[in-house]
């Protein structure tokens, strides 16, 4: 793996995925899914299966 140093130019990624990589539009589609929903990582319930931060968050903040 190369790692760059280099700022991004662009305003937004889409990401088309499954649950690996669902930041909410699943919960949007199908009711808002059981505890704990993202309160590990970002303390309060932010609509998400997954506990934490998915492989898009690390993408977007590097």
């Amino acid at each position: 793996v190369v790692a760059h140093s280099r700022k991004c130019d662009f305003p937004a990624i889409f990401n088309f995925g499954d649950s690996n990589s669902d930041t909410g539009g699943l919960s949007a589609a199908f009711g808002q899914p059981g505890y704990p929903y993202g309160e590990s990582f970002f303390h309060h319930p932010v609509g998400r299966y997954c506990d934490g931060r998915l492989i898009v968050d690390f993408i977007g903040t590097n």
